[in-house]
Order: structure tokens, then C-alpha cells, then sequence
């Protein structure tokens, strides 16, 4: 099978990439560097270097592709980069994807385009209150994504799936600038705070990467929209454990929601209901290991701050 993965040296997709080639695929790359690929080579891997703004080499990159991940996002903060990039890139790449004949796009998107959470465990069903994301631009262009795929698959005949997350980590890393600002105080011994019963559902990327390969091809998850995870987290919790594993003399406080200053990371209880991925498909996340692994991949974090401080 030859696969199509954009954004292929980013988080996501660099490991969808290593995942694909162990598993014998082709797979053509696509991005603007090779990022967490860099120095990485094997002789099933073509690596093209450009962007999915560029229609024309995206329409080459797709030729002959079976299946298309498609992990490539700006992060934007504004409107007009956001459209110009996520959006109409987007386009082109279903474009391609719909001329080369493949069979499958799949997306990792995000819980932000929920927007703001009004019941819980959210289920896919939940409102997207997009205006209410403390990432507007991020939430409505993910939203515009996937309204797109519904299209492309309804008038098109081109199947989709969508995984929504909260939240990712790898074995090597747990990443996010809030995520260094907390450690970095930890080790420094400042006290910490955060909004009280403030939480979240937490991805390991080999959970991810198995939810791809379950879904790749599966006419059960054509045009399906999932929410996964591998297990939940209360924020203090967190942020109490990254205080022992830093030997660390930091107070952790919960503050009221209401009085919050900090990073809009923090806030919000975002409890994924992933029922319907277990039903649909019949994919549970292994919990013991993704909590082992976190344990350390968040160590391997900790020193890497202390190493840079």
C-alpha cells in the first residue's frame, strides 16, 4: 500500500510515517522540513519538501496513493493565515487526493472545536462553539476541515475519518510550551498554581497510531468522527506529579476558575467520552501502558528543562 501523509515531520505525523514504514508501505512525505525526520532515512520513504499551499506538487505527491493522513497545520493565530493555509490547503490536497483516486483520508483534529465545554464526558455530538475556543482561528479552521471532508465525501464519493483529541504525547516527549513554563518553575522550586478541578483526556501516540491503523480502510469508520483517548488527568494531579519527579520543593494551589490568570491550557474539565470508538470499531486504549509510558516520557521532559536551564 502506498500512503500519502502530509505534515510528516511534525508531532503526529513523523510517527505515522515511521509507524507506515514498519508496516511495510510506501509512503510519500510531504512538508515544509523534515522536523522530527531529520536525519531519518529509509528506502520506502520519499520525502518531498513543500507545502500543501503548493496545488501542483501536492497533486504529484498524491499520484498513486491509496490513503492520505493529513497532519499538516499552521497553528495560526490569524484569520486570513489560517484560511490561506490550513483551508485552502486543505482543498488542495482533497483536490489531489480525488484525481489520484485515494481511497481513505483520514484526520487527527482537535477537542478545541468544541469550543467550550457545556456537558460531560463530551461526546462527538457536543456543540462546536468555535467563537467560545480560547483558540478561535485554530477551532474554526479545524471545523472548516472537516466540514470540507463531509463535503468532498458526499458529492465526491471520498471516505473520510476524523479523530479529535485533547491531548498528545510520545515516548520521547510530552510537549507544549505551558508544559516547559510549569516544569521550569518546578525545578526552580516557585510555587504553582492552577484552576481548580481543572482536567483533561490524554493521548498517547501509540494509541493513535493504532486508532489509524484500525480505521485505515475500515468502511465502519467511513465518514465517522471519533473522539480517543487513553486515560484522564486532573490538572493538579499533573502538576503534582511533575513536583515529585523534579525533587521538587514547589506548592501546587488550586485557584478558582473564575479568578484564573494563567494560560487558557489550564482551564476547563475536557473529558472525552470515546464510547463510540470502542463500539464502532472496537478500539481500546491499553491505560496502564500509556500511564507508564507518560510516567516516562515526562521525566525524559523534566531533565531535558533542567539540561536547558
Amino acid at each position: 500500500m502506498k500512503v500519502l501523509i502530509t505534515g510528516g515531520g511534525g508531532f503526529v505525523g513523523s510517527r505515522l510515517t515511521k509507524a507506515c514504514l514498519n508496516r511495510g508501505y510506501e509512503v510519500v512525505v510531504v512538508d515544509k522540513s523534515k522536523g522530527e525526520l531529520e536525519g531519518y532515512m529509509h528506502p520506502n520513504m520519499k520525502f518531498i519538501e513543500t507545502s500543501v499551499e503548493d496545488k501542483n506538487l501536492i497533486k504529484i505527491a498524491a499520484e498513486g496513493c491509496n490513503v492520505a493522513y493529513y497532519s499538516a497545520w499552521s497553528f495560526a493565530e490569524k484569520l486570513m493565515e489560517g484560511f490561506t493555509i490550513d483551508v485552502i490547503g486543505f482543498i488542495n490536497f482533497m483536490e489531489a487526493c480525488c484525481d489520484a483516486g485515494v481511497r481513505h483520508v483520514l484526520f487527527p483534529s482537535s477537542s478545541v472545536i468544541y469550543g467550550e465545554p457545556i456537558k460531560y464526558p463530551i461526546t462527538e455530538d457536543h456543540p462546536l462553539l468555535v467563537e467560545r475556543s480560547r483558540a478561535p482561528v485554530h477551532a474554526i479552521t479545524k471545523l472548516a476541515v472537516e466540514k470540507i471532508m463531509e463535503i468532498y465525501y458526499r458529492e465526491r464519493g471520498i471516505p473520510f475519518t476524523i479523530f479529535r483529541f485533547w491531548w498528545a504525547f510520545s515516548d520521547e516527549r510530552i510537549p507544549g510550551g505551558t508544559l516547559r513554563k510549569i516544569i521550569d518553575s518546578a525545578i526552580k522550586g516557585e510555587s504553582l498554581n492552577v484552576p481548580r478541578a481543572s482536567s483533561g483526556s490524554v493521548l498517547y501516540a501509540q494509541d493513535l497510531i493504532r486508532a489509524f491503523e484500525v480505521a485505515t480502510l475500515n468502511e465502519r469508520a467511513f465518514g465517522k468522527t471519533y473522539n480517543i483517548l487513553s486515560f484522564n488527568i486532573t490538572w493538579k494531579e499533573f502538576l503534582e506529579t511533575i513536583v515529585e519527579l523534579a525533587g521538587s520543593k514547589s506548592s501546587v494551589t488550586e485557584v478558582d476558575p473564575l479568578e484564573w490568570k494563567g494560560s487558557g491550557f489550564l482551564t476547563g474539565k475536557w473529558i472525552l467520552d470515546d464510547s463510540k470508538i470502542k463500539t464502532d470499531l472496537g478500539f481500546v486504549p491499553d491505560e496502564a501502558s500509556a500511564k507508564r509510558a507518560f510516567i516516562e516520557a515526562l521525566k525524559k521532559t523534566i531533565e531535558s528543562r533542567r539540561t536547558a536551564l
